[in-house]
């Protein structure tokens, strides 16, 4: 694994944005109150055992590279959780969420996106032809194809997505949310369109190839970042959205995640008080558990 603050990176060096905002309390919830339409079911899932097995999804002149893991011995199809990890990381990154979705009855992916990953075993584009809609157009075939497989529920998918991965999860189920159960948002890079726009005045002083923490960005990455924000055009998602965020990020600062709680029409905003980005250890743990609550509630 590459450094932490790699893999959830967005397009800008920290060191140029505002620090973050603070927050009196160390968890918020429900920004806007569930409604029964939303409400879910309660009962208890089991404990699955699981196994894990790779698998290429052919997309145009791109091999999407991932890990399935679902649960042995299943009855009945799955439930479905696609994971999207952070700029420069890989399919590591997601694979503890995804394993315990996994334990819980879900068939789970999480994968490399291409031209998004440091050492990401994708193929069929360079990291300075990416951008967080080449990344939306790969989520979508992955989607695509996992709705295609007999052994799962299409009509129930939720994506996880962390950092930048969340903000194309959630860009991806606003404008695309048929057969979008739920989103579960871990740091999201809701700064995105506003970083770019502090740094550059317009597309043009872009330079053909931006250098962040050693992850090469082509100018393309920036093309549309101008005449956008992401924290509105990402936050239309209708059905229940659980955001995690740490206090004390210094890459993402908490109150692009505050503002998009609150855009989103039902949405539960969980703060961890001493988390940065990148949650780890007993962060990492209570996340998982915020997640665990959100997704057994739901129907």
């Amino acid at each position: 694994m590459k450094s932490k603050k790699l893999f959830a990176c967005t397009v800008i060096a920290a060191t140029s944005f505002s620090t973050i905002a603070c927050a009196n309390q160390a968890e918020t919830s429900s920004a806007k109150k569930t409604s029964s339409s939303v409400r879910i079911n309660k009962k208890v899932q089991n404990h699955y055992q699981i196994y894990t097995k790779t698998w290429h999804i052919k997309n145009g002149r791109e091999t999407i590279y991932g890990h399935i893991h679902m649960p042995k011995n299943y009855k009945g199809k799955m439930k479905v959780a696609i994971l999207s990890h952070g700029l420069g990381g890989n399919y590591e990154q997601m694979e503890p969420y995804a394993k315990n979705l996994a334990h819980k009855g879900y068939f789970t992916f999480t994968y490399d996106f291409p031209g998004g990953s440091i050492g990401g075993q994708s193929i069929g584009r360079k990291s300075t032809q990416m951008s967080i809609f080449t990344e939306e157009r790969d989520l979508l075939a992955v989607i695509k194809a996992v709705s295609n497989r007999q052994d799962v529920i299409r009509n129930h998918i939720l994506l996880v997505g962390a950092s930048q991965g969340g903000a194309v999860s959630a860009l991806t189920a606003s404008r695309h949310s048929k057969n979008i159960d739920a989103l579960v948002l871990m740091y999201p890079a809701f700064s995105i369109t506003a970083n770019a726009q502090r740094q550059y005045k317009s597309y043009n002083d872009v330079p053909k190839e931006v250098d962040l923490f050693d992850f090469s960005l082509g100018k393309i990455y920036f093309k549309h970042l101008f005449n956008m924000d992401i924290t509105q055009a990402a936050t239309k998602f209708s059905g229940p959205v659980l955001i995690v965020h740490g206090q004390q990020d210094d890459i993402v600062p908490i109150h692009y995640s505050r503002q998009a709680a609150h855009n989103f029409k039902y949405a539960q905003f969980k703060v961890l008080p001493n988390a940065g980005h990148d949650f780890a250890g007993d962060d990492r743990n209570q996340a998982i558990k915020y997640m665990d609550n959100f997704v057994n509630k739901l129907k």
